[in-house]
C-alpha cells in the first residue's frame, strides 16, 4: 500500500471486488499478486469465462478491469454485457495495441480509463487508478509519487530548480508569467532530464493556456478571457491576460528517477469527461471526404489531442464546478508514448 494512500474499504466493511480479465499468464498473476493486497480479485484469462460470470443478475464487482483483444471476444463486449443489464461498474481498460484504433468505440462506451501494455507495464499506476476511481478521493501527485516531497510559493525562497524527488509550485496570474515559467521550466527539464524542450513546453503552455482560457467563465457560462465563435467552433483569446484572483491557477513541475512531473490546477472545474473523449475523437478519425482528422480546423481541444500525443500518461481530475487538475507523467527511459489517459470526474 502505498504510504500516501489509507487502506480502503467497501461500505460494509470488506475489500472492494475486482474482476481482472487478461489472457497473457504472466501479466494475469502480475497484477492479480499486485492489487490482491488490497482488493479482492477474481480473474479469467478469456472472453467467455467473464461474460459467463456477468451473465448473472447480480451486480457484485466493484471495478473491471479487462484486456481489449481477449480469446472468444473483447474488451468492449464486456463493457457492453455489463452495462445492458444497467450495472454502473466502472471500466479500466488494458492493451497492448494502438488506442487510437479504438477511440470510436472508446468515445461510444464512454470509458475513462485506458491504459497500455508497454514494455515498462506500471503495477502501480493500475493500482493508483483503481484506488482513485473506487475512493473519489481523485487530486494529487502524490499518489502516483508517495515519496515526493511538494513545495508550495511560500518554501521556495526564489528556488526554480527542484532535485530528484521534488515537485515545485507557483502561481500563474497572467500571460506574461505564463511565459516565463513555460520557457524556464522547458529549459530546466533540457538540462536536467534531457528532454527537448519542444516535448515540455508544447505539454505545459497547453495545461496552463487551458487553465488561464477555458476554465474561467462568467456566470452565463460565457468565457471571460476570450470568445467563441460557435459555427466555427473556434476560441479566440485575448491578446494579453491579467486573471481575477479567483481565476489564479497553479503550477507544479518537477521529477522522480525517470519520470517528469507537470501539473496545472484551476478553481474552476468547467471540464467533462465527454467533452474530451469528443475531443479526442474528432482529432484521431479521419474525415471520410479529405482524409485528414475530423478536428483538424478545430482550435478547442487540439491541446488534448497533442498533450497525450507527447506524453506517457495523461490525467484529468475533475471536481464539477469546483476544481480540475491536469496531470503530464512522462518517461525519460521509455520516451516513445504510450498515451494513456485517465478522466476522473466527481460531483457534489
Amino acid at each position: 500500500m502505498s504510504k500516501s494512500l489509507r487502506p480502503l474499504f467497501h461500505p460494509n466493511g470488506e475489500k472492494y471486488h475486482l474482476a481482472l480479465v487478461e489472457d497473457a499468464e504472466s501479466i494475469l498473476l502480475a497484477i492479480r499478486d499486485f492489487l490482491v493486497r488490497d482488493f479482492r480479485v477474481s480473474v479469467f484469462s478469456d472472453f467467455p469465462s467473464a461474460s459467463d460470470y456477468f451473465s448473472g443478475e447480480n451486480c457484485d464487482v466493484d471495478l473491471l478491469i479487462s484486456d481489449i483483444a481477449l480469446p472468444g471476444g473483447s474488451g468492449f463486449r464486456l463493457v457492453e454485457q455489463i452495462r445492458e443489464k444497467g450495472c454502473r461498474t466502472p471500466v479500466i481498460l488494458i492493451t497492448a495495441y494502438d488506442i487510437n484504433e479504438y477511440i470510436e468505440t472508446i468515445k461510444s462506451l464512454s470509458i475513462a480509463h485506458i491504459l497500455t501494455k508497454h514494455s515498462n507495464l506500471s503495477l502501480q499506476e493500475i493500482f493508483v487508478t483503481a484506488w482513485k476511481i473506487l475512493s473519489g478521493d481523485i487530486f494529487g501527485i502524490d499518489k502516483y509519487f508517495p515519496k515526493i516531497k511538494i513545495y508550495f510559493p511560500s518554501e521556495l525562497l526564489g528556488k526554480t530548480s527542484p532535485a530528484n524527488g521534488e515537485v515545485f509550485s507557483v502561481t500563474i496570474r497572467n500571460t506574461e508569467e505564463r511565459i516565463f515559467w513555460t520557457d524556464r521550466i522547458g529549459a530546466y527539464f533540457k538540462e536536467v532530464l534531457k528532454i527537448p524542450e519542444s516535448v515540455s513546453k508544447l505539454v505545459l503552455d497547453e495545461m496552463v493556456t487551458n487553465g488561464m482560457l477555458r476554465a474561467p467563465r462568467h456566470a452565463d457560462g460565457t468565457y471571460k478571457y476570450q470568445k467563441w465563435i460557435p459555427e466555427k467552433d473556434m476560441l479566440i483569446a485575448d491578446d494579453y491576460i491579467e486573471l481575477d484572483s479567483e481565476d489564479y491557477i497553479l503550477l507544479q513541475y518537477g521529477f522522480s528517477g525517470d519520470w517528469m512531473i507537470l501539473s496545472v490546477t484551476d478553481p474552476h472545474g468547467t471540464l467533462e469527461k465527454e467533452e474530451i473523449l469528443y475531443r479526442l475523437r474528432r482529432h484521431i478519425l479521419p474525415d471520410k471526404k479529405t482524409g485528414l482528422p475530423e478536428g483538424l480546423t478545430d482550435s478547442h481541444g487540439r491541446g488534448i489531442f497533442l498533450m497525450r500525443d507527447q506524453l506517457t500518461h495523461l490525467i484529468y481530475n475533475v471536481h464539477k464546478g469546483k476544481k480540475t487538475e491536469v496531470i503530464g507523467l512522462f518517461n525519460t527511459r521509455h520516451p516513445i508514448p504510450y498515451k494513456n489517459i485517465s478522466v476522473y470526474e466527481i460531483h457534489d
